[in-house]
């Protein structure tokens, strides 16, 4: 037996509900046409039922004999996604916190040494190297920390890219 797997997407959701009890009535439980409802179903349009429609779909596939709600497993698993997200940029972000920690510690250290009296020019050039490695990584830590920020998520720039 195939164990039904819940739709990732809200277009997929609405294709599996319409799949079992049919287009025509899936447009009379959503007071829309058949062709507003079949644009919901297409991925690369925008629009998307409301929440009292989608509630109505969910119902109405329950009704027909669908084992679960495809558009609420769909919700919950867009969620979950979020969150798995979220957390993965939070403890990437903490690598490249300890990471920027340990190497500006370096970076102040050859500094320092070449603040000393008799310091070579091989110092200097050093204490400049482990400078600019320490600065190099905190485009990527402001990446992450903006990619904290409410509607942002994981992206390009939070991975150091799009810099």
């Amino acid at each position: 037996m195939t164990k039904p797997r819940t739709p990732v997407s809200f277009s997929m959701a609405i294709t599996t509900v319409a799949g079992l009890i049919g287009w025509p009535e899936a447009a009379r439980v959503t007071k829309r046409k058949v062709r507003t409802v079949r644009h919901w179903s297409e991925s690369e349009n925008r629009g998307s039922p409301t929440l009292d429609q989608a509630i109505a779909l969910d119902r109405a596939y329950i009704a027909a004999g669908g084992g679960y709600a495809p558009i609420l497993g769909s919700y919950g698993l867009q969620i979950e996604m979020a969150i798995i997200d979220a957390e993965a940029c939070r403890a990437a972000l903490a690598q490249d916190i300890a990471l920027a920690t340990r190497e500006t510690g370096d970076a102040l250290s050859h500094c320092i040494q070449a603040l000393q009296p008799g310091a070579t020019p091989a110092t200097i050039y050093r204490a400049i190297a482990e400078t600019e490695e320490a600065d190099a990584l905190f485009p990527r830590l402001l990446g992450r920390l903006k990619a904290l920020l409410p509607g942002n998520g994981a992206g390009r720039e939070a991975n150091g890219e799009n810099r």
